[in-house]
């Protein structure tokens, strides 16, 4: 038996995309140790077994700091190093920063799933400094931090053994940013979660936390000039912006519960996803529901729907792109078991047998070579 340890960049908000990887990772490999940086065990209680996780020295700092990571940036990669994980044959590192940056030892298979390279300090920069809004000293002082935490994660790649990207999109930049050779493998979906519903109601949805990078700007300026309603699920620090350009016929719905979600997808008329995503689980959800998905024709959504079958997908990042494909979209007759079809391929049963069988591969040819 294999003796596997995943470790996994923070555990300090509520469940998002890269949380339901690690819990079915968790699931896959029911006697694993989980190590990450911060956990709060309140937000997953009855989902991960406290006494299944490790954490770092960072968790007995004060949650004034702790809660937002971005705040002990130049700590972390020190952090992240100091787990010791000697006494494994498989480490898997569920990363979008620092997790694949743990020492492992030779005769350990290190393998990351990767969600995205560190996004801040590549392709994301100089972006996401003018979204901080600090004065000038303090922007100074961010570019040389993020320079040096740029430099440890390019050097700590080279700790990986193998690489799994979460979808083409992901992999290039993998190739990219660190020169490494991704395959492919989708982040499991729980589609038995959605079902289609008989009637449909007129809105259009989007579902997103509510950053700028999201561009749900887009979704609601495109509906406020046709006048379509459309709701809009998701929380974020960019709301009272969105709100200020709300029309009459948007909602924000906020956060919502799973079966509320489900709801809201099944009723609608299609999903709008009008950011580049590095995959895009919510375009799956929407398909497993019975809708199509209008989406921007860049990153996971060009993997997930096939144009003018499943969906549309859109080359003009604008208001006027976006307008128009929402007027090609209702034009288009769409076979709703066909629409389902495109979804189970993405099935977290899907995920599970062929990762698992990945993984036993790839330590086999490991521990052949020692």
């Amino acid at each position: 038996m294999m003796r596997v340890a995943i470790v996994h960049d923070w555990l300090n908000t509520r469940v998002g995309g890269s949380e339901k990887v690690l819990m079915e990772l968790a699931n896959l490999y029911p006697d694993a140790d989980i190590y990450t940086l911060i956990f709060r065990p309140e937000f997953y209680r009855g989902q991960i077994d406290p006494k299944r996780v490790t954490t770092s020295h960072l968790q007995r700092w004060p949650r004034l700091l702790t809660d937002k990571p971005s705040y002990l940036l130049p700590l972390l990669p020190t952090a992240i190093e100091q787990f010791d994980l000697s006494s494994y044959d498989v480490v898997i590192s569920s990363s979008n920063a620092f997790s694949k940056g743990v020492l492992t030892p030779p005769r350990t298979l290190h393998i990351c799933y990767c969600y995205s390279p560190m996004r801040f300090a590549w392709d994301y920069w100089p972006r996401y400094l003018t979204e901080l809004s600090i004065g000038p000293i303090r922007r100074m002082a961010a570019r040389g931090v993020i320079s040096k935490v740029r430099l440890w994660d390019y050097y700590s790649s080279k700790r990986v053994d193998h690489w799994i990207a979460i979808s083409d999109h992901i992999a290039a930049r993998i190739k990219k940013y660190y020169g490494a050779k991704a395959e492919v493998i989708y982040p499991p979906v729980q589609i038995d979660d959605f079902e289609p519903l008989a009637s449909r109601s007129d809105h259009y949805l989007t579902l997103s936390t509510l950053t700028p990078y999201k561009k749900i700007d887009l979704a609601i300026k495109a509906c406020n000039q046709l006048g379509r309603k459309l709701i809009v699920v998701g929380s974020g620090f960019d709301r009272k912006r969105l709100e200020g350009l709300a029309g009459p016929t948007i909602k924000f719905a906020g956060r919502v519960s799973d079966e509320e979600k489900a709801r809201l997808l099944a009723t609608a008329k299609a999903l709008l996803n009008p950011q580049e995503e590095d995959f895009g689980i919510a375009s799956v959800e929407a398909l497993a529901s019975g809708i199509p998905v209008i989406a921007f024709a860049r990153g996971g959504a060009a993997e997930i729907v096939s144009d003018g079958e499943t969906g549309v997908l859109y080359e003009d990042d604008s208001v006027e792109g976006l307008v128009a494909a929402i007027k090609r979209s209702e034009a288009l007759n769409y076979d709703r078991d066909q629409l389902l079809q495109a979804s189970r391929r993405f099935s977290a049963s899907y995920f599970a047998k062929t990762f698992t069988t990945t993984v036993e591969k790839l330590y086999a040819d490991h521990i052949s070579q020692l």
